[in-house]
């Protein structure tokens, strides 16, 4: 979907902006989303984080040299820089090692079974949001949409992560399964310069749905 749940903000006029208030408006953005994206975000970095959708009891998780954090269910870390290339992981005492390129980002979602690693988009525009639905279900295409609205994205496959770029809104969302809601996400707001990620995944009790914001330690 190229257009975002609610309208753009107008465009300011021409000039309406003097330097002290760029200066602010690029220091706010650049808290909003930590260092990850724009201009300050590092060269040739790459950024892993993990999430636990498994372990009702908490898994301990340690990415490259950072400290160890135990995540509670439905948890995730902050993503961390890592050097592109070989990265090696525990995930509740299994060493696990991705290979990573240089700006990318990457979820390792921690399952009962083992991990699953989902490559992630980027924002691209800090002008802007990202927001975007991560299957980690069996079912072969999920929707994210706004409720009696437009489609977010539409036919997220096992194991992906598909977003798009949003102006900052605040609204409703459902994850869709041919027609169905099967998950449902209350109102909150999606700001600019942020990436958001509802991460879909499969429960004793159903479909749940829950949201990520994207930061760096």
């Amino acid at each position: 979907m190229d257009d975002s749940p609610l309208p753009r903000p107008r465009a300011q006029r021409r000039g309406a902006l003097a330097l002290p208030a760029l200066l602010t408006l690029a220091a706010l953005i650049g808290s909003a989303h930590g260092g990850l994206y724009g201009p300050e975000a590092p060269v040739e970095a790459a950024w892993v984080r993990v999430v636990n959708i498994g372990a009702e009891g908490g898994v301990a998780v340690r990415i490259a040299d950072g400290s160890t954090r135990v995540l509670a269910l439905f948890d995730a870390t902050r993503y961390a820089l890592v050097a592109p290339g070989p990265v090696r992981l525990d995930v509740g005492g299994d060493a696990v090692t991705l290979d990573v390129g240089p700006e990318s980002f990457t979820t390792v979602a921690a399952t009962s079974d083992g991990v699953v690693v989902v490559p992630d988009p980027g924002l691209r525009d800090i002008s802007r949001g990202l927001l975007g639905l991560v299957n980690l279900t069996e079912r072969e295409g999920l929707d994210l949409q706004v409720p009696d609205g437009p489609t977010v994205v539409a036919a997220v496959p096992p194991g992906a992560h598909d977003a798009v770029a949003v102006a900052e809104a605040t609204t409703e969302l459902v994850v869709v399964d041919g027609g169905t809601v099967v998950a449902r996400l209350e109102a909150r707001t999606f700001e600019r310069g942020v990436a958001y990620a509802v991460v879909a995944t499969t429960t004793a009790d159903g479909i749940v749905a829950f949201v990520l914001t994207a930061a760096g330690e």
